[in-house]
């Protein structure tokens, strides 16, 4: 048996319990490869599905295996596999379809995937699990160290590339590549850190906008990566001329509908709004939507609801974690704020740090 964290139904309180070890299955024509976690990093998603006490269990389990940003080394290979070695280095993909589905997986409809971790199918929290070739991808070495940054730069590397092609779709192939966007990307918390990267690294101008201090350590760590910091005060998005002084690119990644309302009044004609954060159970609101809808009208703006991440963005996450490697050594180790062993997780995932970004329970190798 195996120590894993979970959500259980019923309860909002995490606990460790016990699950199977997983085997290579015996016999000839074997295509499973077993993985070992190396590290995982905690997530908001995980406290909004304990939050919920509703998790998505696999079927017939009374609790999900919690766990879906990871590093892990192979540790064996089915005798079918070729393209895998014990001792290579791996972060796996989230979401997988179910059998014949043909459409691309991170725009299937609800009930037609699941994912490790959150939907249907335990996570990597476990130390070792199966998985199959296709839903892996190689770590260089060089980046081993911050490669559990991986799955949320790859969410935030596909909120930046559909925002890109569709203003191409519709501006021209040219657009934001000869004449950068100016983005704004609201929240300090991991995903709005790795918004800021993913723009940051195309060599974008960005501003994150956060309720810290201008001194504080994650204002000041959004200034090391070359962002500009826009601290939350009383109408900090009324811009006396939203042509000059706006954004073409808007990433909210706060998940409260009363910022992005009030973003959404920073957007220049014909900029777009990705949504990248939202809480899972919505609160009633008093917001002024008719606004925003009258500005998206007549200035043509797009919103956009993206959510987990294609092949394409697992492979600019990892490309662009290589290249900041290799610029921001420091900030990107300051990404992680506390590495915690697993019996000392479970705090983490009730609670958040004050200036905390990234929580990431280490495994012994």
């Amino acid at each position: 048996m195996q120590t894993a964290i979970a959500a259980r139904t019923g309860s909002t309180v995490p606990e460790l319990v016990e699950i199977p070890r997983p085997r290579l299955p015996s016999g000839f024509g074997s295509d499973d490869i077993l993985c070992r976690t190396l590290e995982l990093g905690i997530c908001g998603t995980d406290r909004e599905i304990l939050h919920s006490a509703r998790p998505w269990t696999p079927p017939g389990s009374p609790f999900l295996v919690l766990g879906h940003e990871c590093i892990a080394r192979v540790e064996a290979v089915g005798d079918a596999v070729s393209d895998w070695q014990v001792g290579d280095l791996v972060v796996p993909a989230v979401r997988r379809s179910l059998p014949g589905e043909t459409r691309r997986l991170d725009y299937l409809p609800l009930g037609k995937f699941t994912e490790r971790g959150i939907w249907s199918e335990h996570g990597f929290s476990a130390p070792l699990w199966l998985d199959k070739s296709q839903h892996l991808f190689r770590v260089p070495a060089e980046i081993a160290d911050i490669a559990v940054f991986t799955e949320p730069l790859a969410v935030a590397e596909k909120g930046v590339n559909e925002a890109q092609q569709l203003q191409q779709a519709r501006l021209g192939a040219s657009i934001w590549k000869t004449d950068p966007p100016r983005v704004l990307v609201t929240g300090m918390g991991p995903i709005g850190f790795a918004a800021a990267m993913a723009c940051a690294v195309r060599g974008w101008v960005v501003t994150m906008y956060g309720r810290d201090r201008t001194d504080s350590f994650r204002a000041t760590l959004a200034g090391r990566f070359g962002v500009r910091y826009l601290p939350a005060t009383d109408g900090c998005f009324d811009l006396p001329n939203v042509e000059r002084d706006g954004f073409d690119l808007v990433l909210e990644c706060t998940g409260n509908d009363g910022i992005l309302v009030s973003a959404s009044a920073a957007l220049r004609s014909c900029g777009i709004m990705v949504w990248l954060g939202s809480t899972r159970v919505p609160l009633p609101a008093n917001l002024n939507v008719a606004s925003m809808m009258r500005r998206a009208l007549l200035c043509n703006h797009l919103h956009v609801g993206t959510v987990n991440a294609a092949p394409r963005d697992f492979r600019d996450a990892l490309a662009h974690l290589a290249q900041l490697k290799r610029t921001h050594a420091d900030e990107l180790q300051s990404l992680i704020t506390a590495r915690v062993s697993l019996g000392e997780s479970l705090w983490h995932y009730e609670h958040r740090q004050a200036q905390g970004i990234k929580t990431v329970i280490e495994y012994p190798a």
